[in-house]
């Protein structure tokens, strides 16, 4: 019996969303950051999100590869201003259409969303923070 190579599906060309944001509150580190937020904009679509207290770490061609290696790749990527429309154009690669969407809804609830989070809130994660200890000694290099 013949061994027949499967061709890969090819997928339906995507449609991305870009949001920038700013937080005060530091995520538990007390430093405001940014946020960069790549979602694909399908309905079972998923998110990538950067974050760091340097804005241009959020949008850079790393981040760019760890996004496009979790969603996939874009056909066209949305963004609700222009200096986030700039910073997006210099990092993905020309096939890849940067279009300036301010009415866009579905980028005004991601924005929405990212703002609804009490000045209070802790991440779950933070709660535990004892469970973060590792309970052994850090090991020394033996010289």
């Amino acid at each position: 019996m013949r061994n027949v190579k499967r061709r890969l599906a090819l997928k339906q060309p995507r449609e991305w969303g870009v949001v920038e944001t700013r937080s005060d509150r530091g995520y538990g580190h007390g430093v405001p950051v940014w946020l960069a937020h790549w979602m694909d904009l399908a309905p079972a679509g998923g998110l990538s999100v950067e974050i760091d207290p340097d804005r241009d770490a959020t949008i850079s061609p790393v981040t760019w590869g760890r996004a496009r290696r979790a969603l996939g790749l874009p056909h066209r990527i949305l963004v609700l201003d222009e200096e986030t429309a700039a910073r997006v154009r210099r990092v993905v690669p020309s096939r890849v259409a940067v279009v300036l969407a301010p009415d866009d809804p579905r980028l005004k609830e991601m924005v929405a969303d990212v703002g609804d989070l009490p000045e209070d809130y802790v991440p779950e994660d933070d709660l535990d923070d004892d469970l973060d200890l590792v309970p052994f000694p850090v090991p020394r290099a033996r010289c």
